[in-house]
């Protein structure tokens, strides 16, 4: 019965994940949002924070040591202390697809690589549509629409960097430097990986 309630309320949370990434990027696609639907908006986000947190109290009060529960789950502190992040949860979908590929296809490391993949455009997506809501309305910046946005984030997590569309505000620019640091560390897996793979190609190529 335990079970069974643990997994509807993990179901729960990655549909209160998928909902708030909607109301989260609808205002980079729709500029003015009307005053009813940003009403709607706020409380499809308010409703999934409650719950964010609600999750991250109980599992702290289960933990027998705190400290170490928190370590091991820096997305659900993240969750609740940064909004945008909360639909990063919606990974676990993306883990479990990952896990499906290494048993039918072509093994762990192939499936690992595809979830490195996904997770890069994923969270392109997601400072995509953050950076646009920033910068938007700001004088001198140059990103004003989700496609200046997502050009932006795709050049950025992907390390090439042409400069042609950057943050002008210090929000922007913070936004900007996570993306780096977790741009360089996807596309570092992403490198050791493909040359593994090669590797290992060569490998079996000599034994032949």
């Amino acid at each position: 019965m335990a079970s069974v309630a643990h997994r509807v309320w993990n179901e729960t949370l990655t549909f209160l994940a998928l909902a708030f990434l909607v109301a989260f990027s609808y205002p980079a696609f729709v500029d003015p949002v009307p005053s009813s639907t940003q009403t709607l908006l706020n409380i499809v986000q308010w409703v999934s924070w409650i719950a964010f947190a609600a999750d991250l109290i109980y599992g702290l009060y289960k933990a027998k040591d705190k400290k170490k529960y928190l370590m091991k789950h820096p997305l659900e502190v993240g969750a609740v202390l940064l909004p945008f992040l909360r639909p990063l949860r919606l990974l676990r979908v993306i883990s479990f697809g990952s896990l499906v590929i290494q048993k039918v296809a072509v093994g762990r490391q192939f499936a690992i690589t595809i979830k490195v993949i996904i997770t890069s455009i994923f969270v392109a997506y997601i400072s995509a549509v953050q950076i646009t809501i920033i910068e938007r309305d700001t004088d001198g910046s140059n990103i004003k629409k989700f496609g200046d946005g997502l050009w932006w984030a795709m050049t950025t997590v992907t390390t090439v960097g042409y400069g042609d569309r950057f943050p002008t505000t210090t929000e922007g620019r913070f936004l900007a430097v996570g993306l780096m640091i977790m741009g360089i560390s996807l596309m570092g897996v992403i490198t050791a990986s493909v040359a593994s793979w090669f590797v290992k190609m060569g490998q079996g190529e000599s034994t032949k």
